[in-house]
């Protein structure tokens, strides 16, 4: 594929600047919800992921669809082939898309230049459970300057330093523990963005 981050990221701000005309959200600071709502996919995510849940002995991650609300799980051909929706969805890569969306859209809104949003680097071997918690920990922190009484002049560099750290631990989570190459990734991304679009024109 020849889609490259920059474009996604343009996608997003057309994407957002849909929803805030739409919505009457002009001079609304949306960064706390968006933060929040980028936390919320996070947990997602680790879910489909599943190798946290030492209690139990399915932690497998989901990467297809188990029980298909289409076809409920038997996989019944349509008049195209297989059934579209189990050939095709993975939850996990689904969930990590989702978190791409509210990335995009935070950088967009700390006004980051495109090149910020390179961060790919190879990380040492640990614990994917902790990364997935240093993950979190760093997405909180991109709006927590207001506890922590940093200096007004501090604090737009407080989060896009935050917003980095957390955007190279996503990446990392992405390729090199979950699987998932840069095509995959943009192409689910795209796919996921109509989707989003098209909620917005059907009152979403």
């Amino acid at each position: 594929m020849s889609v490259t981050l920059e474009q996604l990221y343009e996608k997003q701000k057309e994407l957002d600047a849909r929803i805030i005309r739409e919505k009457g959200l002009e001079g609304v600071d949306l960064l706390p919800n968006t933060v929040l709502a980028l936390q919320v996919e996070i947990g997602e995510l680790a879910n489909e992921w599943r190798g946290f849940k030492h209690w139990s002995n399915d932690r497998e991650p989901r990467t297809s669809v188990k029980t298909c609300l289409a076809c409920s799980g038997i996989d019944v051909p349509d008049v195209f082939g297989l059934c579209p929706i189990c050939n095709s969805e993975n939850p996990m890569l689904t969930e990590y898309v989702d978190c791409l969306h509210f990335f995009l859209s935070i950088a967009r809104q700390l006004d980051l230049p495109a090149d910020d949003l390179y961060a790919w680097e190879d990380i040492a071997e640990g614990n994917t459970t902790i990364l997935f918690s240093e993950l979190l920990h760093n997405v909180g922190l991109i709006h927590a300057d207001n506890m922590l009484e940093i200096p007004i002049k501090d604090v737009k560099n407080y989060r896009r330093e935050h917003f980095k750290a957390a955007l190279f631990i996503f990446y990392a989570l992405g390729e090199q523990r979950l699987g998932f190459d840069f095509d995959q990734i943009a192409a689910a991304y795209l796919d996921k963005n109509k989707t989003n679009h098209e909620r917005q024109a059907n009152g979403y």
